[in-house]
């Protein structure tokens, strides 16, 4: 294990990136953090589409052609099963603020051994935090997985290790997202998940179970305005990501509870019949 690289900078072996980076100064990048199973990333088109769409908001250009090589770079020399951390930052130059009129980015893989959840959440759910930290409302940011992640900092520091996850409203009280993942509660005969035209992260996972996986089942989804008296009376919830995949959700701090139920258990059960590494 000592003689893979641990980080990759534009397909090159280092131990450190450029302190002048935009990326190190002001946050001026985007990052994916994907599942890697079998020496393969999943929902690689995903990752990819995101990180384009973010990098065009953010002017930074992506070359995916550079992604896909510097990405088989990194795995032919790491090993087959754990996470790929990539970063597209802009690169080095600009007055202050101001980036350079041509930007030359920077793209960083890492790979890192897949972290030690518990496995009984996958069938027992997990209990929820809620955070007092309230997301900012800022749809020039909103959906994307920029560098900048203090609010998420923030929001982690309020509790240790008795709660797997945490729970995050806006600014008006609306639910968003989990500090590391989206949610999906179902009422009324339906799945619903949280708008993000104000702030949260767009989760790939998420893309993929609004886009194909619930669609294939005949299940309907709407993005929705929830409130936190909305959430508490739904009849089930769940919390997904791509590295976790589905998350049942019992409790949420200690006093809202939901059964572990048999519409997440299916949908946990289609994930894993078509993304085996989600099981």
């Amino acid at each position: 294990m000592n003689n893979y690289p641990p980080t990759q900078i534009n397909g090159e072996d280092t131990g450190c990136a450029n302190t002048f980076d935009r990326g190190f100064y002001y946050g001026h990048g985007l990052f994916e953090t994907t599942r890697l199973t079998g020496g393969a990333i999943p929902l690689w088109p995903l990752h990819c589409k995101r990180l384009a769409a973010g990098a065009s908001r953010l002017g930074i250009p992506c070359d995916e052609r550079m992604l896909v090589e510097y990405r088989d770079t990194l795995l032919a020399q790491c090993p087959d099963n754990g996470i790929v951390k990539i970063v597209l930052t802009a690169g080095v130059g600009g007055a202050g603020y101001r980036a350079p009129e041509s930007v030359s980015p920077n793209y960083l893989f890492q790979w890192f051994p897949l972290p030690e959840y518990s496995c009984n959440w996958f069938s027992t759910g997990i209990p929820l935090f809620l955070c007092k930290h309230k997301l900012a409302i800022s749809p020039s940011l909103a959906g994307m997985k920029h560098l900048n992640r203090l609010e998420q900092v923030l929001a982690r520091a309020e509790w240790g290790d008795e709660y797997p996850e945490g729970l995050l409203l806006d600014q008006q009280g609306f639910v968003v997202e989990g500090v590391s993942s989206n949610l999906f509660c179902y009422r009324e005969g339906q799945w619903f998940t949280p708008i993000l035209a104000d702030c949260g992260v767009a989760g790939v996972m998420r893309e993929y179970l609004v886009s194909a996986l619930l669609p294939g089942l005949s299940v309907p989804v709407t993005e929705s305005r929830i409130t936190l008296e909305k959430l508490v009376s739904s009849e089930e919830v769940f919390l997904c990501n791509s590295v976790v995949g589905i998350w049942p959700v019992v409790s949420l701090a200690d006093r809202y509870h939901w059964p572990l139920g048999d519409r997440v258990k299916s949908i946990q059960q289609r994930l894993k019949e078509v993304l085996p590494c989600y099981g």
